[in-house]
């Protein structure tokens, strides 16, 4: 399957690159006066029009009016705009903004009796060769321009709404090719409607994006194989903070019915931060001076499970108007609901030459999962001079989970058998777990855009926060362990589902198990971070000049508390559910009777009849403070055939943290650093068509705050010392980064592009086992478990692009990215391994296949990534004996999703989704795939829904 759809896709770059037909291109239009028409064969007239009656078909960059142009408009002695027969703009786009801006209602016209099409052909000698805009009133089907039916009435005119798939590939390529950086975009259509649900699913689409799954749902974002903690994320133009103990962002919870349109900036500028070595992702939200009408959306929709007999409402509404002659705003709400089961089997790091030494487990999750979000925007123009604007985004994920876990562990070879082994003894545990997780992120933007004597100045202040509240929990486990036997035989002649055969039935007896422990925690990650800047840019004869400072102050607080109980007491002596009751269908496996979630939780209330065994309450606590303070300046210079950005960033980072020894004294630790980056961006116009895009530029990622804190657990022998410690000193990770792109524009959603990357990567961190090493003023002689950075890591990439429509409504869309790495770190003190860069996986894919034309809009999407790296060694810190055998590695996946649209009238849709069509499991694996580390199953994901549009 794997190599048919990689030809697949080959061939069809290959066959259909150019079969087109030609149609003309509008996104290079001729700059004309009264005297050049004179010239011409055409007739025209002369007249005074409404300005919300002329229709653009480009956009362009509007750094504010210039006192001189402001005076003209007003004083109406200004140059008339063009127009052809239709109304539709030639020339005078910068004027026609300007003259909206100031709530001018009447402009003069120059009306040519003939079509922008014809008009643009005439007078091509006249055409700008640097095009910076893009179309966005074209109504078209594949590569098919509709006719314009629209008619002008008392000076108006029926603007044409394009929307369906094709409308969002279109819309995306248009900001793509107007970009003057390296960028992917996902679009939305002119309805603000999204092809997928969530985030994560929607960026999963673009090349050289791949997603980290959880229960089958799209989680963390690679960008160019390398891993979420290593990239940037923004809502309008704030970062995003992370609700875990780490960098990543969780993708799963943003629904799409809050954005406008989701870019992945893959080469960096100047002007933005420059955190990020593999790119940066920015989620938008709707302008709402853009709005022309009010805007009034809703969708309902009902999800299902394969293994889930629950149905899951969804539901959003997006609202927005004018509030008066100045202001506009938008508002949204989402609420989204999924029940997920799903069946898992694990084995814990340890494979010793190919057999099991560790333990194995069968999980069986029921889970909940609701999303609440709310958006505002608000804007307007105070004056000629000024807007302000403002925007709050905030999402909720709920997550109320139920598992129960069958475990076999303390296996001790007794004979290696064909495809399995016997063991001499084993221990078998029964857990069972309830509980109830919150996750919250926001931004909130506030800033104000002003002229002032010919400069354009931004001023803005943000606000991001983020938590993971894992505080509502119980967890209790039931033990057997028999030491000296009988033991029992292991079968893995299927890896993923291998099953194990007690000597002894009553190893599972209930009234053979024990009461183990019985477990809750309260844990709690904080994330918060405040940003102000600045940013000046004016036009010289040289070129746009641009300069800014920023301020980022950010605050990660972990505090973790874990309190174990034990009990006098048998699993019998409790409320039972059986493997029969959950639907348990792993062939050959058993499993095995567990307590239910119901008694699970309720044991809350019986803890003051229970007796302490086990409390930490500051382990793995630790508060960590990072400044960042950031000065750029760039130039924009623009020729006949190129644009080209340069300039250069610098960052100042200072970090200080605190945490905890074992005893509970305080740790200290601090770093500063500096960053500078210069970069060169260069897009150059080879044809109408065709571009060429450059980048060389620099990012950095700095560490993530759990490998800094300086948590330490300290052992003393002697004049031995030894033990684990968070490494304060690491240095973040730098990369110097090259990029460059071949790239076409066809007429409609017709793209081609070509590009390749390559990554030199100073200071990659990896954990691992120091013979000696001084951290933070401890020197350790005798073993230090920590983290440190590598040596030298390098990726190398290539990326293909093509997508295409024909006339009768049906698309193709693909992508091919191919990436080479490799990463050397010292180990054990003087060992150096060689690894593949974690999480990068060497091919990824998609493709998308659809028909949208008339009422109906349906699309099967394809989604392949090959096997990567995951983790080295023992996630746990167990790497003494890090190898390729002893790494963790998620295993190839690709899937299939398809959504059908049908328009019923302009105003009412409906739809349906299928989500992995093909029941495609997830599976990981140590070292080779014989070596089973987890694999999961949860089974296709139905809805049905409708939206409606005022």
């Amino acid at each position: 399957m794997k190599n048919f759809f990689f030809i697949l896709l080959s061939t069809t770059i290959a066959f259909t690159a150019f079969a087109q037909e030609k149609y003309f291109d509008r996104n290079q239009l001729p700059q004309l006066d009264q005297e050049i028409i004179d010239s011409s064969d055409y007739s025209y007239e002369k007249i005074t029009v409404k300005s919300d009656s002329i229709i653009p078909v480009q956009t362009q960059r509007v750094r504010g009016l210039k006192d001189k142009e402001k005076e003209k408009l007003i004083n109406d002695q200004y140059r008339p705009l063009i127009i052809d027969r239709d109304n539709y703009l030639v020339d005078g786009h910068h004027r026609l903004d300007g003259i909206k801006e100031l709530g001018i209602k009447n402009v003069r016209v120059l009306k040519i009796d003939a079509s922008i099409e014809e008009i643009s052909d005439y007078f091509s000698d006249y055409r700008d060769n640097t095009p910076t805009f893009v179309p966005i009133n074209e109504a078209k089907v594949g590569n098919e321009v509709a006719s314009n039916e629209s008619s002008i009435v008392n000076g108006s005119v029926e603007e044409i709404v394009v929307t369906g798939t094709i409308a969002t590939l279109i819309n995306a390529v248009d900001k793509q090719r107007a970009a003057d950086n390296i960028i992917s975009v996902v679009d939305s259509d002119a309805l603000g409607n999204f092809p997928d649900t969530t985030a994560a699913e929607a960026i999963r689409r673009l090349s050289g994006i791949s997603v980290e799954n959880d229960q089958g749902e799209g989680r963390y974002v690679t960008i160019r194989g390398l891993s979420s903690d290593l990239n940037s994320v923004a809502v309008n133009g704030a970062s995003l903070v992370a609700p875990e103990n780490g960098r990543s962002v969780l993708m799963d919870g943003l629904p799409t019915e809050l954005l406008d349109s989701i870019t992945v900036a893959k080469s960096l500028t100047p002007e933005m931060d420059a955190d990020s070595i593999g790119g940066r992702v920015e989620f938008n939200t709707k302008k709402p001076s853009d709005l022309k009408e009010t805007l009034f959306k809703v969708k309902l929709a009902s999800k299902f499970g394969e293994y889930s007999s629950n149905n899951a409402p969804n539901l959003s509404m997006n609202y927005g108007a004018p509030i008066n002659d100045t202001y506009s705003h938008i508002f949204g709400l989402t609420y989204s609901s999924k029940y997920i089961t799903s069946f898992n089997n694990e084995t814990g790091y340890g494979w010793e030459d190919g057999l099991m030494n560790d333990d194995f487990e069968m999980r069986y999750y029921e889970i909940k999962r609701e999303r609440f979000g709310f958006s505002y925007d608000i804007d307007g123009y105070i004056d000629d001079e000024t807007r302000i604007f403002a925007s709050f985004l905030w999402n909720q994920y709920d997550d109320a989970e139920t598992r129960l876990k069958d475990e076999y562990g303390k296996i001790k070879l007794d004979q290696a058998l064909l495809n399995g082994m016997s063991t001499s003894r084993i221990r078998h545990d029964a857990e069972s777990r309830r509980r109830y997780e919150t996750r919250t992120l926001g931004a909130f933007n506030l800033g104000v855009e002003t002229n002032y004597e010919d400069w354009f100045i931004t001023l803005r202040s943000s606000s991001s926060f983020a938590e993971e509240d894992d505080t509502d929990n119980a967890d209790i486990t039931f033990r057997n362990y028999m030491k000296k036997g009988p033991g029992g035989t292991f079968n893995w002649s299927n890896p993923k589902r291998p099953y194990f055969t007690p000597d002894d039935s009553s190893l599972i007896e209930p009234s053979e198990m024990e009461f183990d422990a019985f477990e809750m925690w309260e844990n709690v990650s904080d994330d918060k971070e405040n940003a102000f800047q600045v940013d000046a840019e004016k036009e010289f004869d040289f070129g746009v000049l641009k300069m800014g400072a920023k301020y980022r102050g950010r605050r990660k607080e972990v505090d973790d508390y874990i309190i174990a109980y034990e009990w006098d007491k048998f699993m019998s002596d409790f409320d039972l559910i059986t493997g029969a009751e959950i639907d348990w269908f792993f062939a050959n496996q058993f499993f095995a009777t567990h307590a239910t979630p119901e008694a699970t939780y309720g044991m809350r209330e019986l803890i003051d009849q229970m007796e302490v065994d086990f409390e930490d309450s500051i382990s793995r606590d630790f508060v960590t403070d990072e400044d960042v303070t950031a000065l750029y300046l760039q130039n924009t210079f623009t020729t006949d055939n190129a644009v080209v950005i340069a300039g250069a960033r610098y960052e100042k980072t200072k970090m200080r943290s605190t945490a905890f020894d074992q005893d509970g004294n305080p740790t200290n630790a601090k770093k500063e650093y500096n960053f500078f980056s210069p970069s060169i961006t260069v897009k150059y116009f080879l044809t109408e068509e065709w571009q060429l895009r450059g980048a060389i530029w620099r990012g950095l990622s700095r560490p993530g705050f759990k490998e800094t804190a300086p948590k330490l657990e300290l052992e003393v022998k002697g004049e031995d010392i030894s033990g684990s410690y968070g490494n304060p000193e690491l240095e973040p990770y730098e990369a110097d980064n090259f990029d460059l792109s071949l790239e076409y524009y066809g007429e409609g959603m017709t793209f081609a592009s070509i590009g390749i990357f390559r990554k030199n990567i100073d200071n990659a961190i990896y954990p691992t086992l120091q013979k000696t090493k001084t951290i933070n003023g401890i020197s350790f002689n005798d073993g230090v478990e920590t983290w440190i950075n590598a040596q030298d890591s390098h990726v190398n990439g290539l990326e293909l692009n093509f997508q295409y429509g024909w006339k009768n409504g049906t698309y193709i869309a693909t992508n091919l990215t191919f990436t080479d790495s490799e990463s050397n770190f010292q180990f054990n003190d003087n060992q150096v391994f060689t690894t593949p860069f974690r999480k990068l996986a060497d091919e990824a894919a998609n493709i998308s296949i659809g028909y949208d034309k008339g009422p109906w809009d349906i699309r099967l999407a394809g989604n392949y990534r090959s096997e990567y790296l995951d983790w080295l060694a023992d996630e746990e810190g167990d790497i003494d004996t890090v190898s390729v055998d002893n790494s963790r590695f998620v295993d190839s996946h690709m899937q299939f999703d398809l959504t059908a649209k049908y328009k019923v009238n302009d105003k009412l849709s409906v739809k349906v989704e299928a989500i992995n069509i093909g029941n495609r499991p997830e599976f990981y694996y140590w070292g080779n795939p014989s070596q089973l580390s987890q694999y999961d199953i949860y089974g296709k994901t139905y809805s049905i829904g409708f939206s409606y549009n005022l």
